[in-house]
């Protein structure tokens, strides 16, 4: 299987990247549901996304999508976090993708592009039970780090995430 990975420089690709969005959402969505018995507001979320998808484009950011045999696999988001620090956000391969080197070659298109952007380190978070996610991460080079200022972690729930950066 071959991944092809695009780099998504303004909104002509919107509908693509929002359909994975409102994937991405429900099932994060559902996770958050079943472990805190909290629910997303999904549509305001992707309506927020939609409307700032700008902050992903250059100079500043990176949205990358990724096809595989034939199909619309998955996304990454990168953003600057302040400063010489960038964010990996929205990182999402749908099931029948995974486990195929699509979420590796995401990654390595978002660490290229913080490269070249001039970032020093990266930051990302996700809950304490994505426990696959952070081995890839931890494949990746990320390492955990105390929670970082710039957080959108509500408070009740910031002892049950997992806070991670790679150094560039």
């Amino acid at each position: 299987m071959a991944t092809q990975i695009t780099r998504i420089i303004d909104r002509a690709h919107e509908g693509r990247v929002r359909e994975l969005e409102s994937e991405y959402f429900a099932w994060v969505n559902a996770q958050l549901q079943g472990e805190f018995q909290i629910r997303l507001d999904v549509e305001r979320m992707i309506a927020g996304d939609m409307e700032h998808l700008n902050i992903y484009f250059p100079p500043d950011g990176g949205l990358f999508l990724a096809e595989a045999d034939g199909g619309l696999a998955g996304m990454i988001f990168l953003t600057r976090l302040r400063g010489d620090a960038g964010q990996i956000r929205r990182m999402y391969v749908r099931d029948e993708y995974r486990r195929r080197g699509v979420a590796r070659a995401l990654f390595g298109a978002a660490i290229r592009e913080a490269r070249a952007i001039g970032y020093a380190r990266l930051l990302l978070e996700s809950p304490v039970s994505w426990r696959g996610a952070h081995a890839l991460y931890r494949e990746m080079g990320f390492g955990k780090v105390v929670m970082y200022p710039e957080s959108e972690v509500p408070e009740p729930l910031r002892g049950y995430w997992v806070f991670m950066e790679k150094t560039l």
